[in-house]
């Protein structure tokens, strides 16, 4: 990997117990596996970093990009495959970053009035780039501002068609947006997905939960539709209240409710959600219940679940055939092993410690040409 040396940062993860070599031929890829991190130095200050691992070695190292603020999602440049752009979950922090050179090259502003709220998504040509932000007065309306994915000069906005959005993902190469908005107060603006016409910025549907007390966190959706959605408690509820995981195969959104020992854990937040298309099977983590679950897309049904300390991000592996958890709390326990995606069986040494990524995903991508030695 070619790297600036003055701006990235090297370390090696440690595999707790003897490690397992994964990749088996050319064909198969676990990934580029990108998060972002947050760490306290000696003096108290708080260091902010992109951290980069390469599955596919043998040997992990991690390059950790420093970077102004603490990330939360991170999204891959299609026309360009050296940039991501990485947004902050609340406030005036986005940028762009080149994995290549390990530094930040642009600094994204936004209004005084608003805040970056966690997410973006490119346009399929990477002409586009779309940011979730919210207007932080009154009912915090929801908006999707669009930029020059080059220059990210603002071009202008569209509606979520809710109250602070957070997620969104683009459908039907592009032409559909589905977003998440968080919503207010029980007293308030009720969540909802809503799925937006990109050219007309017109709503097509809006869809709100069959659960009082939940928000509308983050989403991940198959190229057929089937939707599912983890969510934190609503705002001003109490601390331990329960999330939700919910799922949509049809019309309705259902927040599941068996079985009841494994629900009553999902403390305050399930937090990362990925959906293997091909085996039909949603992934999400709980970290305050220290539960990682996994659920039929089609019935709803608890297929697997693992009680382990802290687990944050997940995201399936580029060759399909492994979910990437992220877990642990901070320095020096922070950590990442594999489950197999068809039997969602640990993988028996690939758990990594000292892996940086403290933050809330992970992004599995494809190594931009040249970047690897």
């Amino acid at each position: 990997m070619t790297q600036t040396t003055s701006q990235a940062n090297y370390r090696r993860p440690e595999y707790l117990g003897e490690s397992v070599t994964l990749k088996q031929s050319e064909d198969v890829s676990i990934g580029l596996i990108i998060g972002c991190a947050q760490h306290m130095q000696a003096d108290k200050s708080m260091r902010y970093d992109l951290c980069i691992l390469d599955l596919d070695q043998s040997v992990v190292p991690v390059v950790s990009i420093p970077m102004p603020f603490f990330g939360h999602g991170v999204v891959p440049d299609p026309a360009n495959p050296h940039l991501v752009s990485v947004f902050a979950k609340r406030g005036p922090g986005a940028c762009e970053i080149d994995i290549k050179e390990g530094r930040v090259t642009r600094i994204i502003p936004t209004a005084e009035n608003r805040q970056f709220y966690g997410h973006g998504a490119y346009s399929h040509d990477g002409k586009l780039l779309y940011c979730t932000e919210t207007i932080v007065e009154g009912d915090y309306k929801g908006l999707i501002a669009v930029r020059d994915a080059r220059t990210h000069e603002y071009l202008g906005e569209m509606p979520s068609f809710g109250s602070s959005p957070h997620d969104c993902k683009l459908l039907d190469d592009g032409k559909t947006m589905v977003i998440t908005n968080g919503g207010g107060p029980l007293d308030g603006i009720p969540p909802s997905v809503t799925y937006v016409d990109v050219a007309s910025e017109s709503l097509i549907e809006k869809v709100e939960f069959d659960a009082d007390h939940v928000n509308a966190g983050h989403l991940d959706i198959t190229s057929t539709g089937k939707l599912a959605v983890v969510s934190a408690q609503r705002e001003g509820m109490a601390k331990g209240t329960l999330g939700g995981i919910s799922i949509r195969n049809g019309d309705q959104l259902h927040t599941l409710a068996e079985p009841q020992q494994v629900i009553e854990r999902l403390f305050d937040e399930s937090l990362s959600v990925c959906i293997n298309e091909e085996k039909g099977i949603v992934g999400a983590t709980t970290p305050e219940g220290n539960l990682l679950t996994f659920w039929n897309i089609d019935s709803g049904e608890l297929l697997h679940y693992y009680i382990m300390r802290n687990p944050r991000g997940i995201e399936l592996s580029l060759d399909g055939k492994y979910f990437v958890v992220s877990y642990g709390m901070q320095d020096p326990e922070e950590a990442m092993c594999l489950f197999d995606s068809s039997t969602l069986a640990h993988v028996p040494g690939s758990d990594l410690q000292y892996t940086g990524i403290t933050g809330s995903h992970l992004t599995a991508y494809a190594f931009p040409e040249g970047m690897r030695q």
